[in-house]
């Protein structure tokens, strides 16, 4: 599921601020893609998957994907989940994306101020701006960042094997993208549910990729979820059993996405996703589900009480140190 070319496509995801209890979140848009609805689901005819991403079409029949990282402010440290396509993919695919430094900048954060970095998975829409190139050679942006990602999922990036099974773009993205962060000594391999912050847990949620990853935010009786891109859109709701055509385990992809989205209804989650135009909590509808708009109104959070989510999960980290053979 490429991007493509999005000839006189105007359209960027908004800024958005609010709060999950004393945590304080804020959508921070690095542009859009455009893609050809074919890959969006596998086997299911092409007026069906039209008729569910209605709301995304432009004039020129391509569809319009957000692509929204998320900063997160809990325990007076900052955190960014995903990076976004990154400035050089979006210039080569022709896209209005890359643009994560600039919404930054309009929050008044630079990237020295970002001290920890979450990857969901290796795909180069969520990797694309990691590093950037310099006369001296390619450098992380956030160089005092620990970036944090799942063990199976750098393993699996990290090996030609593993790179062997995935289209040259994102094969190409991650021997791009992976190896300056290794090399700078800023990387963290969780194998465990971690928390990362106060409130901020990591969670496997292996099919879109090897060793993806969700974020769990809890303070007191308020949460969200982080889904990555255990859904791709709305559609995915009403059509959970939809898989795209980049999907490393489709069968997992379709459990995992299904667990989830339980996980949220019974724990009344916020749900959070990258390329998804809105948040909002899921509500079961006969034999699938619908997501309700809404998010918590921002109000600024009271930072003398701790973001709490239950007895804090001590890490289980390994740094990486030894470069991977692919290298």
């Amino acid at each position: 599921m490429a991007p493509g070319p999005a000839e006189g496509v105007g359209i960027m995801p908004r800024t958005e601020r609010f709060a999950v209890g004393s945590i304080d979140c804020q959508i921070v848009p690095d542009g859009v893609a455009m893609y050809e609805p074919d890959g969006f689901a596998v086997g299911v005819p092409a007026g069906q998957i039209r008729a569910a991403l209605t709301a995304r079409a432009q004039d020129n029949g391509q569809f319009a994907f957000p692509y929204n990282c998320l900063l997160i402010r809990a325990g007076g440290r900052l955190a960014l989940v995903d990076t976004g396509m990154g400035g050089e993919a979006a210039r080569r695919f022709g896209e209005p994306a890359g643009r994560l430094m600039v919404s930054l900048a309009a929050s008044g954060i630079t990237a020295g101020q970002v001290e920890v970095v979450i990857i969901s998975h290796a795909h180069l829409d969520h990797i694309g701006g990691l590093t950037v190139a310099t006369g001296a050679g390619r450098v992380p942006v956030f160089a005092r960042a620990r970036h944090y990602l799942w063990q199976a999922e750098w393993d699996f990036w990290t090996s030609e094997p593993g790179l062997a099974q995935v289209p040259r773009e994102l094969a190409d993205a991650a021997r791009t993208h992976l190896p300056p962060l290794h090399y700078a000594g800023l990387v963290e391999l969780a194998s465990e549910e971690t928390d990362v912050l106060p409130g901020v847990r990591l969670l496997p949620a292996p099919g879109h990729t090897a060793g993806h990853l969700v974020v769990a935010l809890t303070s007191g009786k308020d949460g969200a979820l982080y889904l990555g891109d255990a859904v791709l859109d709305e559609a995915n709701f009403a059509h959970p059993g939809w898989v795209s055509e980049v999907e490393w385990n489709p069968g997992m992809a379709v459990a995992t996405r299904t667990a989830l989205i339980e996980k949220a209804i019974a724990e009344n989650r916020l749900l959070i996703a990258p390329h998804l135009a809105a948040r909002g909590y899921a509500e079961r509808a006969a034999d699938h589900y619908r997501l309700r708009h809404g998010a918590p109104r921002y109000q600024q959070p009271d930072n003398s009480r701790a973001a709490a989510g239950g007895p804090r999960r001590q890490p289980r980290i390994r740094v990486h140190r030894s470069p991977p053979a692919a290298w």
